[in-house]
């Protein structure tokens, strides 16, 4: 059984107490397992729909369309990866899905087209980004507060945060098509970001639990799914629990709508003095720029 859990409305209007309420609801699934689904969190079913209608538009392209978008080191990462273009992980072939990326971006690398030219087929989408920020916000603080750090912890590191928002399409014959010897369409993994929300038109999402079990993650319409990444797992020492996940082989075309809340460009991720009092560092630093870029110039092979 996935926990759920009940927000105040929209995280923008959170007042103290009630970031403080929403850190004692996901006080102990952080720490035992890094994952539930929200209710009442005040982004609009019809919003999220009108998401995957911009999604199902853009897939439909022809390739030379999408093509135009090509997400690469020089576009920050922003942009459309095509079938095929992200390498596995785990395996020694590629992801069975499409991808496109849009979101915040970083002065300190340059960018070949405006941050607009990427956003451009993608309104409603840039819309719902905004809303989770402020999702990402609250959640994340609301985590800070139950690891005694303070509701404001965070703040610091997210001046010009690099959030983005992934809008992704599985299809059925995907994993034919790139020649997958698996039986996944994306491979087990930990994201690379504090925490993570996603909504899904169709199963496909499987989580692990801490007893090493697979789950699947169902679709509810009303509800976001959300789990903890590697950053707020290595920043509090493994106290807050980062959920490994995985596509499993989809049964018919699946789409899904992946928020990654990330701090800014350079920040160093380590565990907090504040939190290895009692115990070592159990986690290496992570520099979220060129760590963060060289990870996925091995994944995307440029």
């Amino acid at each position: 059984m996935i926990p759920q859990i009940r927000l105040p409305g929209p995280a923008a209007g959170w007042t103290s107490k009630e970031r403080q309420a929403v850190a004692d609801d996901i006080g102990d699934i952080c720490r035992r397992e890094g994952f539930f689904f929200v209710r009442d969190h005040g982004i609009p079913v019809g919003l999220i729909q009108d998401v995957y209608a911009e999604m199902r538009t853009f897939y439909r392209l022809p390739s030379d369309e999408k093509n135009k978008y090509d997400a690469a080191e020089e576009s920050q990462f922003l942009g459309y990866r095509g079938l095929g273009r992200e390498r596995s992980r785990t395996h020694s072939g590629t992801e069975a899905c499409e991808q496109f990326r849009i979101g915040n971006v970083t002065g300190e690398l340059t960018l070949p087209e405006s941050v607009d030219f990427y956003h451009e087929p993608f309104p409603k989408s840039l819309e719902l980004f905004h809303r989770l920020t402020d999702l990402g916000d609250g959640l994340l603080a609301a985590c800070a507060i139950d690891l005694g750090l303070g509701d404001d912890f965070f703040t610091g590191y997210l001046n010009t945060p690099l959030h983005r928002l992934g809008l992704n399409y599985y299809g059925a014959s995907h994993l034919s098509d790139v020649g997958s010897k698996v039986n996944y369409a994306m491979s087990p993994h930990i994201d690379l970001s504090l925490l993570t929300i996603l909504h899904q038109d169709e199963p496909g999402l499987d989580v692990r639990s801490s007893d090493g079990s697979w789950s699947e993650v169902p679709t509810e319409p009303d509800t976001l799914f959300v789990f903890l990444a590697d950053y707020v797992q290595r920043w509090s020492n493994g106290r807050h629990r980062a959920a490994p996940h995985r596509v499993s082989a989809v049964r018919q075309d699946r789409m899904s709508i992946q928020y990654k809340h990330r701090p800014d460009y350079g920040v160093v991720v380590a565990p907090l003095d504040a939190l290895t009092q009692a115990e070592p560092p159990k986690y290496a630093p992570l520099d979220t720029g060129s760590d963060y870029v060289a990870v996925l110039k091995s994944i995307l092979g440029t």
